[in-house]
């Protein structure tokens, strides 16, 4: 295409020269000359656009060059890979047919044994769906599991801090207790020294109705009428005021014992002019008793109460003499102070 682009070119040329030429030789009229001349210019232009034109072709007749060898080279690797998938090809289909082959004979000669063998998949699908199903029991009786557990940690907890919270207590309440046996063991020791300091003071005195024992942690002081008082009277005679300032010289040692007198009688009804019944006598006696030991015994009057019981406490409710015997009576309770007992039992 280039060669024929510069033929072209060069006949162009020489048609405008031989025109050239002819004109210059020839003698013609200036206006002639003229027209030649404008001519010439104008075939100078067009000759200018054509090689401007021919520059053009002949680039792009290089690039339609450069893209023909690339479009060889595309066509000559797409016949080269081509060939190489043809055999790739024909090995596939080689193959193809020898599986094809195979599988036609399995079909034919086990059938029996794929079939054992399907009957078995079935079996062990089966199976499996049931260990599946026994696995997700599990998981969740797992998670059951793990719940519970956590919620008997909890408790668990809870429980050792409410056992450690008993456990202080207890020992509290055991020290407390161990506290309270320690006084009461003291107490009981004191109420059985005190016992024997009142029978040795009143050792004299048994003979004349006089009895000491021991009852719910109290001593009792037990002086019967002969011993102090006149039948229906309420002065003390010489012998029962000796013996009660003998037990004053006991009592006033012991600081820490509350004293109780309390007048006893028979059940025999009397009145006189100071008197209007029993209950009286019981008092009148009990007061008698209590003014010899503050006064003349020198005892404490805070220690000491008095009371009167009259007949309705008996010893033996018997109505024979003997009984009534028993019944006129005066008793002096001795009680050991129990201010460190009611403390801690206050502040349990």
């Amino acid at each position: 295409m280039g060669t024929n682009n510069n033929t072209f070119l060069q006949k162009i040329s020489l048609v405008a020269i031989s025109g050239l030429i002819i004109s210059f030789t020839s003698c013609v009229p200036m206006r002639k000359f003229e027209d030649l001349q404008a001519s010439k210019l104008a075939s100078d232009s067009a000759n200018k656009s054509c090689l401007e034109m021919y520059a053009k072709l002949r680039e792009q007749d290089s690039a339609l060059d450069a893209q023909v060898g690339s479009t060889k080279r595309i066509i000559q690797k797409l016949k080269e890979d081509s060939l190489e998938t043809a055999a790739i090809v024909a090995k596939q289909k080689e193959l193809y047919k020898v599986l094809n082959e195979t599988y036609e004979k399995e079909i034919k000669f086990g059938s029996l044994e794929t079939q054992r063998k399907m009957e078995q998949l079935k079996e062990l699908e089966a199976k499996y769906n049931e260990r599946a199903k026994e696995y997700e029991e599990m998981k969740a009786k797992m998670t059951q599991l793990k719940d519970e557990e956590k919620k008997l940690q909890s408790e668990k907890g809870t429980l050792a801090t409410s056992l450690q919270e008993r456990d202080k207590s207890l020992q509290e309440k055991e020290a407390k207790l161990a506290e309270l046996q320690q006084i009461l063991h003291s107490k009981d020791s004191a109420v059985k020294a005190l016992k024997t300091s009142v029978s040795n003071a009143l050792l004299g005195f048994k003979d004349a109705g006089l009895e000491i024992n021991i009852k719910n942690g109290k001593v009792y002081v037990s002086l019967s009428e002969q011993l102090l008082f006149a039948s229906g009277k309420t002065d003390v005679d010489k012998k029962g005021r000796e013996a009660l300032l003998q037990l004053a010289t006991v009592l006033e040692k012991q600081r820490d014992i509350n004293i109780l007198v309390e007048g006893h009688t028979d059940d025999v009804p009397m009145k006189s002019e100071k008197m209007q019944d029993n209950w009286d006598l019981s008092v009148m006696r009990a007061n008698s008793i209590v003014r010899i030991l503050t006064k003349d015994g020198s005892i404490d009057p805070k220690r000491i109460m008095a009371a009167g019981r009259g007949q309705y406490m008996p010893i033996d409710p018997a109505k024979t003499p003997e009984a009534r015997r028993k019944n006129r009576r005066t008793e002096i309770i001795l009680t050991p102070k129990l201010d460190e007992l009611l403390q801690i039992i206050d502040n349990q």
